[in-house]
């Protein structure tokens, strides 16, 4: 259950695109946030047109994370005329989507998580620290083989999530990171990741949501980076910025 990318850049940083992720799970797409950029970067993917439904799991309302989400279920349903599900605890975001003129009826919105959702995957919440005044959660995947941790935004890689790496519980973890500590108290540094993962540990955890180019202190310091994947019809610009592997 490895996630691809359509972006991996913090909000100040569009030209890598809105971090989002996304997988699929027998039928279904999977979609990890939809932020201002991840619409346009997901339309053409293969992914999207062989789907039989679409599932989109929110971490919290910054723009960055949600900007493109009424015009992505918009489209799925006018134009695609696939379903789409959209979950997160905070059900603030179906008021924020009608204010978008997306309709309740137009998607199916959830709340449990207690259930597997479609394809058998089981999604578990985890509350986690970003800014005040906002619900913001990470979730813990798990496919049937193995489980895996999507921090969204979160000012540090929570206890219980490394504890899960060190155990084998957890097979990957993918965390944001800043380059810098204290450049944005809501977000983790790479210097508090250093400080507290393993070396023999790092490199199953994925950094992502960066705010500059620092993918190589990243690699440096032991952990794996997020890439984008390649735009689906010509390679765009930002494919020609961000070395692809």
């Amino acid at each position: 259950m490895k996630l691809k990318f359509l972006g991996i850049g913090a909000a100040y940083n569009p030209s890598w695109g809105s971090n989002s992720a996304f997988f699929l799970m027998e039928d279904q797409l999977y979609l990890l946030d939809c932020g201002e950029s991840a619409f346009e970067r997901l339309v053409n993917r293969p992914e999207l047109a062989g789907c039989r439904a679409v599932n989109v799991l929110v971490t919290h309302l910054h723009a960055d994370h949600i900007g493109s989400l009424g015009s992505f279920i918009s489209y799925c349903g006018h134009v695609l005329e696939k379903p789409v599900l959209v979950a997160t605890p905070d059900a603030t975001l179906v008021t924020v989507l009608d204010l978008m003129g997306i309709r309740p009826d137009t998607y199916v919105f959830r709340q449990d998580f207690t259930k597997p959702f479609p394809g058998g995957l089981t999604i578990t919440p985890l509350p986690v620290k970003h800014v005040s005044g906002m619900a913001c959660y990470g979730y813990y995947l798990y496919d049937g083989e193995e489980t895996i941790f999507y921090s969204g935004d979160s000012n540090a890689l929570p206890p219980q999530v490394l504890e899960g790496l060190l155990t084998e519980e957890i097979t990957r973890v993918y965390q944001e990171a800043t380059y810098r500590e204290g450049v944005h108290a809501g977000h983790c540094s790479l210097e508090q990741l250093c400080a507290a993962v393993p070396p023999d540990v790092r490199s199953q955890i994925v950094c992502m949501h960066f705010n500059e180019d620092f993918l190589a202190a990243v690699r440096s310091a032991g952990f794996s980076a997020a890439s984008p994947v390649r735009a689906a019809a010509e390679e765009n610009d930002f494919g020609k910025r961000i070395i692809v592997r």
